[in-house]
């Protein structure tokens, strides 16, 4: 069942490339149009949606809904036609419309007190699949290492099965995190965790790290990008169309 209805309010600046603070828009009357996406990627969303607003300088100017909800749920959605779009970085089902939207680093955040902040992308696929349990065997503090990784279903669990893990599995150790906010929560309560999110849902409150010495913010040679796609049963039209193609034409 939808999560929430979000609606376009007051504008703000995208910050290009910058985790973003997580935001909310005010609940959406019926019947704006609506896009679904994922708890992941609601930041990523949320960030372009207003920036679309912004451009239009209009305050008549019709808005566009946010509603988040796990990707099995999202499909559902728009096969019924109560979302006109799902942005997802999951392949789309056969016959449907697909396009891409751009690029999202996927990201590794240690608490804040743990003094590494660069590993080799090997080193972290260690981590994750359980072969690599101590800290101090990549130069850090002697300490158990936590992994938390997303639920089934989610973007960046989905990027590292189908791209990095291979037949590797996640380690039967890993907490998991259901959304964004909870991967964050469990990382700052622990000083051995690590944990994976998109950038843009990333806090302050958390280690990011470099892998290879790139910097997922400052870096355009950062290795592990995940495509965001904007799917549907058929192509959307009027706002939701307009607004596909302001994205794929905006240097964000």
């Amino acid at each position: 069942m939808p999560k929430s209805g979000l609606l376009i309010g007051v504008a703000v600046a995208l910050a290009a490339c910058a985790p973003a603070t997580p935001s909310k828009l005010p609940p959406l009357p019926t019947p704006f149009p609506k896009i679904a996406t994922t708890p992941e990627l609601e930041q990523w969303a949320t960030a372009r949606i207003l920036a679309f607003r912004e451009t239009k300088k209009v305050e008549t100017y019709i808005g566009l809904g946010l509603q988040v909800l796990p990707i099995s749920a999202a499909l559902e959605s728009a096969e019924t036609q109560d979302v006109s779009l799902v942005i997802s970085s999951a392949a789309p089902p056969p016959d449907w419309f697909a396009t891409p939207l751009g690029l999202e680093p996927v990201v590794v955040v240690v608490n804040a007190d743990n003094p590494l902040r660069d590993l080799a992308p090997d080193e972290v696929i260690r981590i994750f699949t359980g072969r690599t349990d101590n800290w101090h065997t990549l130069g850090g503090p002697d300490l158990a290492i936590q992994p938390v990784v997303p639920l089934e279903g989610a973007a960046t669990r989905g990027y590292l099965l189908r791209t990095l893990l291979g037949n590797q599995q996640f380690t039967s150790s890993a907490l998991l995190g259901p959304n964004p906010e909870a991967v964050l929560a469990l990382v700052q309560e622990d000083l051995g965790a690590i944990g994976l999110l998109p950038l843009s849902a990333v806090s302050s409150n958390v280690g990011l790290l470099s892998l290879d010495g790139y910097d997922p913010m400052r870096s355009a040679k950062y290795p592990w990008m995940m495509e965001i796609l904007a799917i549907a049963p058929v192509e959307p039209a009027d706002v939701v169309r307009e607004w596909l193609a302001w994205l794929q034409a905006a240097d964000l």
